[in-house]
C-alpha cells in the first residue's frame, strides 16, 4: 500500500472508529466535487480516488452499492 493510500485509509478509519460501530476499512472509493478559481472564473469537476492496485470491478461494485444505498434511503 502506498504511503498516500495508508494515510487516506487511516483518516477514514479514524472517522469510523469515532462512530463506534466496529467497522474496518477494507476497500474504498473517495468521491467528491472540486472547485477552483482560474482567471476569475470558477471551474468545477467531479473527482474520485481509489488506492493503487484496487481492481476496477471492486471500484465499480462500491460505486454501485453507494448508489443503491442512496436510492434505498430515499424510500424510507
Amino acid at each position: 500500500m502506498s504511503d498516500l493510500a495508508a494515510q487516506v485509509r487511516a483518516a477514514v478509519q479514524n472517522i469510523l472508529d469515532a462512530a463506534g460501530d466496529g467497522y474496518q476499512v477494507t476497500q474504498m472509493v473517495i468521491c467528491m466535487g472540486l472547485e477552483r478559481v482560474v482567471d476569475g472564473d470558477i471551474e468545477s469537476t467531479s473527482w474520485f480516488w481509489t488506492p493503487p492496485g484496487q481492481p476496477d470491478w471492486m471500484t465499480a461494485g462500491l460505486i454501485e452499492a453507494a448508489l443503491d444505498i442512496r436510492e434505498w434511503s430515499r424510500e424510507d
